[in-house]
């Protein structure tokens, strides 16, 4: 079996780079900029970005199983994992595993949900094996609104959010380039244990910080007004305001067992995740 693995110079990618070379697994590390990528022993880095081309056929060549971790956002993000898809189509790729999101579908509230149901979609059109981890919100991301900007703020209400921490997400999908025939045609959620609130959050957070961190229920124009503090463009600030709209619409909430299933213990809850014991930020 061989193994290749994409986003190797991201966050969600380079983890599960390290993982599976600890691990004592041989994979192709696919790269944009190989120049970035960490070196292991046991991995070949090759160059190859998210498109139909000669050099991405190339670099799929002989792979019988890939971790693709979808593109980073922009508007054409959608069009790069088709492309993308079709070269591991061309190069014979049999088993795709696709970080995907959570309650994936045409009509979610979360605008980029919708490009990840569309690739799923396409995935099992192409004929692929098929693995998708549907990962929630990162529960690091909310962890670094209270640490960093001291606050949370958005339109959520009182909606709550099984959010998943990143390492638990990097280490399944580690597990499952181990075994992948263990998890082949399978959609997996993954989710931390437990549904929070924006207030459950900030609450936690202060009381182990020992400060006040608010949580700020913004009214959808409010929302829109103060992410223009940061220049974006229309789609991105639509992305924003709808991660929170998404949680206040009960989409991001239900508490999945499929993390315990795979690694064989529960999610790391936000307790879990704020131990300075643990290494997992």
């Amino acid at each position: 079996m061989t193994i290749a693995i994409t986003g190797v110079t991201g966050k969600l990618g380079g983890k599960v780079a390290k993982l599976i070379s600890k691990n004592g697994l041989s994979a192709r590390h696919l790269a944009r900029n190989p120049q970035k990528a960490a070196n292991y022993d046991n991995a070949e880095v090759v160059r190859a970005a998210f498109e139909n081309s000669p050099e991405a056929i190339k670099a799929l060549k002989g792979i019988d199983t890939l971790l693709m971790v979808s593109a980073s956002e922009s508007p054409d993000r959608l069009q790069q994992h088709f492309d993308f898809i079709d070269a591991a189509a061309s190069a014979g790729v049999k088993h795709i595993i696709y970080t995907s999101f959570y309650n994936a579908n045409a009509e979610a509230t979360f605008t980029l949900a919708r490009d990840h149901a569309k690739t799923e979609n396409y995935i099992k059109e192409k004929g692929f094996v098929y693995t998708f981890l549907r990962d929630n919100f990162y529960l690091d991301f909310f962890l670094d609104l209270c640490l960093e900007n001291g606050e949370i703020r958005g339109p959520a209400g009182n909606g709550k959010v099984s959010a998943v921490v990143r390492q638990d997400v990097s280490e399944v999908a580690a597990a499952i380039l181990a075994s992948p025939y263990k998890w082949e045609n399978q959609t997996l959620n993954m989710t931390g244990p437990e549904d929070l609130s924006m207030t459950d959050i900030v609450q936690f957070v202060g009381k182990q910080r020992g400060q006040n961190i608010p949580y700020i229920n913004e009214t959808l124009e409010e929302a829109y007004q103060s992410r223009k503090a940061w220049p974006a463009e229309q789609w991105e600030y639509d992305a924003w305001v709808s991660t929170y709209t998404a949680i206040q619409k009960g989409e991001q909430a239900g508490v999945s067992s499929d993390i315990e299933r795979v690694l064989g213990r529960p999610a790391t809850s936000l307790q879990e995740l704020m131990n300075p014991k643990n290494d997992l930020r």
